[in-house]
């Protein structure tokens, strides 16, 4: 029978590789985007960081589960040898050090993911709880911090300290609490940022199913902080089933912050094309009119290529037009607007001129190609893409 330490030696060696490939892919797809690795975005240099970390939980889970530790049960430090007194300090301080890397880890993930949502929902009211969810969350973070070093086990030194005088300073009960509270309320803020838009947008059902499926990924981050607290304060001393789920959660955190970010190079590896398409169609409210694979992206963005466009920004981003387009906003630079796609040959390349007294310029290519979506030639539903607006000064 395999040993519980061996057991999660596998697990967490395993869910490595996975992590950190997913990593590399990313890195991968974004370059594939934006044409360079110099253009990649602050959230993809965020996630290099996210390897470091993600490597430090790995390494601290093993070196914790291998060695003892100062959560004990009372009056069994008395008994240790000296070497075993020397091996519970040295498991105390990776537990500390795992605890650090493991709120990192899941606090930097957030941010990617906040950061991929502030650039989906420029111009749109969503963007506003965005930046209420990301203040949320760099408070809590702070916080958490102040206590976990500060406030719960004083002096410091008491975490490796062993047997230990404070009882927090070894079953960080207190911490684990604050942390869950924290963590788990901040995802499921995230998760009504995405989902309303997407729920709401006028998408062929199939893709509105696939899209929700993706940024609804982040239930499972919250299921497995849910189960790691659950057996951090069920399980009895000296098992090690809440390192389990403090890889597992580790490991999703960093599986749901990539996903968003691979279809360029699914794309690219499968060719299967741009996911999300931009169609249009024509005709009145009885269902008349005919659907054309044509969409528009800003000029210059390295989005268009060779006649191919894709649903992202100018900095890579998905772009809003997965809501094809719900709401239109301010007509300042930066802000997005709602334009009917006009009439266009196959590959042309459209230049609309300026909008209001205010000279702003706006400019997209039109991918070729034909695409018929029953959905929409049924209801006759006259879609519109976004162009990104932009001064000329820029």
């Amino acid at each position: 029978m395999v040993s519980s330490v061996t057991a999660l030696t596998i697990e967490s060696w395993t869910l490595y590789p996975f992590g950190i490939l997913l990593i590399a892919a990313r890195m991968i797809s974004r370059r594939i985007l934006l044409g360079s690795f110099s253009k990649l975005q602050i959230d993809d240099w965020l996630m290099l960081f996210v390897a470091i970390t993600f490597t430090g939980v790995i390494v601290s889970v093993n070196q914790v589960s291998h060695n003892l530790s100062n959560y004990l049960p009372p009056g069994a430090a008395e008994e240790f040898t000296s070497e075993e007194h020397d091996n519970a300090v040295y498991g105390s301080k990776f537990v500390m050090i795992l605890e650090e890397f493991m709120l990192a880890n899941t606090w930097l993930c957030k941010a990617c993911l906040l950061i991929l949502y502030h650039q989906m929902t420029l111009g749109l009211k969503q963007n506003k709880l965005v930046k209420i969810v990301g203040g949320y969350c760099v408070f809590g973070y702070v916080l958490i911090q102040i206590l976990y070093l500060g406030v719960w086990c004083r002096p410091i030194q008491q975490y490796w300290q062993v047997p230990v005088d404070n009882s927090q300073c070894a079953s960080y009960y207190h911490h684990l609490i604050t942390s869950a509270v924290f963590n788990i309320t901040s995802d499921l803020l995230m998760l009504y940022i995405p989902l309303p838009i997407l729920i709401k947008a006028r998408l062929p059902l199939k893709r509105k199913i696939i899209l929700c499926g993706v940024f609804s990924l982040g239930v499972l981050v919250i299921l497995s902080a849910i189960l790691n607290r659950y057996y951090n304060f069920t399980e009895p001393y000296g098992s090690l089933i809440y390192l389990d789920w403090y890889t597992g959660e580790a490991a999703t955190s960093v599986f749901v912050a990539n996903v968003p970010h691979l279809w360029p190079l699914l794309s690219r590896i499968f060719a299967i094309g741009a996911f999300n398409s931009l169609r249009r169609t024509t005709g009145n409210s009885s269902g008349n009119g005919n659907s054309s694979g044509k969409g528009f992206y800003p000029k210059g963005s390295g989005n268009h290529k060779g006649g191919r466009a894709r649903p992202y920004d100018q900095h890579g981003y998905i772009q809003s037009e997965s809501e094809e387009r719900i709401a239109s906003a301010g007509a300042g630079p930066g802000a997005e607007t709602t334009w009917p796609l006009p009439e266009s040959k196959n590959g042309a390349t459209l230049e609309l001129g300026s909008m209001g007294s205010k000279p702003m310029g706006y400019a997209a290519t039109a991918a070729g190609g034909n695409e018929k979506d029953d959905n929409e030639h049924t209801n006759g539903i006259v879609k519109t893409v976004q162009i990104r607006q932009y001064s000329n000064e820029v």
